[in-house]
């Protein structure tokens, strides 16, 4: 039995909670970036112009460019009622893909990845905004279903989901960014288990991803790649490479303590280059050297305090669009964190998978803006706790 989707108008309902907690993980990295670009300090600091002379502030400023332009593209997304994304959604998803085909067929090697534009100073990275207009788009796909049968059963249904996560999917293997593919991955299971996907395609698609893991191995994954997997299981094989990165990582996490050694201090591992992209992939690094074990616990608390927020609000959402699409920015921005943090501590394999409103990029700090901009939008004009 077709399902209807009641309407209700109501005031603009501004989420506060979203905007402190995004506001206060963005200034703690633009304060993180100040940090860690500094020359190393060595206690003969006592005025505020000792400081200043060995603090490089390109790249934080840069930082700040990029939030700018991305609360270009974030604020209308808050602001309008998201059902006017529907429109656009298969237009913007085809345009990355366009994107992301260019990259393959000419991109420029970076660091054994082929996924960034070059212009000027600066680079873009496609994959990082496919991954929000594959939400967009997915939520509107099995939202349709969904709301047509009371869940995702039908084998057209799910292979129209399922085509529109694997044309990027492979792109972004092509790419050799197999960090930013399994969030694709990721992201697409949990929209999707939130139409009720029925049992039996979550079986055949875990074992079609156990095939495909096999076959990547011998066929797709590049020596980087499978060294990164092998440096995982043990540090020690690469002690010059990234053996030697995980490691210098955890140690320089494990040199906060407890409390950490403070911020524009004397003393500090993370200003002298002791681990790589410290700026980046590799900035919990500092931040646990910084913070320590209680500041970084603090930190991890607000993600997931953000994140609770955002599940409680796609319960509350007015309909199954508005809340695959928060499911899906949450997982998105979880998986991120998850991610990033595991790796710097070596509990999970190097990636390059930045950390949210931290890291410095433009690429991602647009994606992560864009999610929160989505959000907002559906708590905008949330109705109440809807049934599952």
């Amino acid at each position: 039995m077709a399902r209807k989707t009641t309407r209700t108008k109501s005031p603009y309902q501004v989420d506060v909670l979203t905007i402190v907690l995004v506001t206060a993980l963005v200034l703690f990295g633009l304060v993180t970036l100040v940090n860690v670009f500094c020359d190393p300090f060595d206690g003969t600091e006592k005025e505020l112009s000792d400081y200043l002379a060995k603090a490089h502030f390109a790249f934080p400023s840069r930082q700040v460019g990029n939030i700018a332009i991305s609360l270009l593209i974030a604020v209308p997304l808050a602001v309008f009622d998201y059902d006017l994304y529907k429109p656009f959604a298969k237009t913007a998803y085809f345009v990355c893909l366009i994107l992301l085909l260019l990259l393959v067929i000419a991109g420029e090697n970076t660091r054994g990845a082929f996924g960034w534009y070059t212009i000027g100073t600066r680079a873009f990275q496609p994959s990082e905004v496919t991954k929000v207009a594959l939400i967009v788009l997915l939520s509107k796909t099995a939202a349709e279903r969904y709301d047509r049968s009371g869940s995702l059963y039908r084998f057209g249904d799910v292979a129209v989901c399922m085509l529109y996560v694997l044309v990027p999917f492979v792109l972004v293997i092509l790419q050799r960014d197999f960090g930013t593919a399994m969030v694709i991955l990721v992201v697409s299971i949990g929209i999707l288990f939130s139409v009720r996907l029925h049992w039996g395609y979550l079986v055949a698609g875990a074992g079609t991803m156990a095939a495909a893991a096999v076959v990547g191995w011998q066929f797709f994954f590049s020596e980087v790649q499978k060294n990164r997997i092998r440096v995982f299981l043990d540090p020690t094989l690469d002690l010059k490479g990234e053996g030697l990165n995980v490691l210098h990582s955890k140690q320089v996490i494990g040199s906060g303590g407890i409390w950490g050694k403070g911020y524009f201090v004397k003393g500090t591992l993370i200003q002298t280059g002791y681990v790589p992209v410290w700026h980046s992939d590799f900035i919990f690094s500092g931040i646990g050297e910084g913070i320590g074990f209680v500041g970084s616990v603090i930190l991890i608390a607000v993600f997931f305090w953000l994140f609770f927020h955002w599940f409680r609000t796609a319960l509350r959402a007015r309909d199954t669009f508005g809340r695959c699409m928060v499911v899906g920015c949450t997982v998105m921005l979880a998986s991120h964190v998850f991610e990033n943090i595991g790796m710097c501590m070596g509990a999970m394999p190097v990636t390059g998978i930045p950390l949210p409103f931290i890291s410095y990029g433009g690429s991602n700090m647009l994606a992560s803006l864009a999610c929160v901009g989505i959000v907002m939008s559906v708590y905008a004009r949330a109705t109440g706790r809807r049934k599952l």
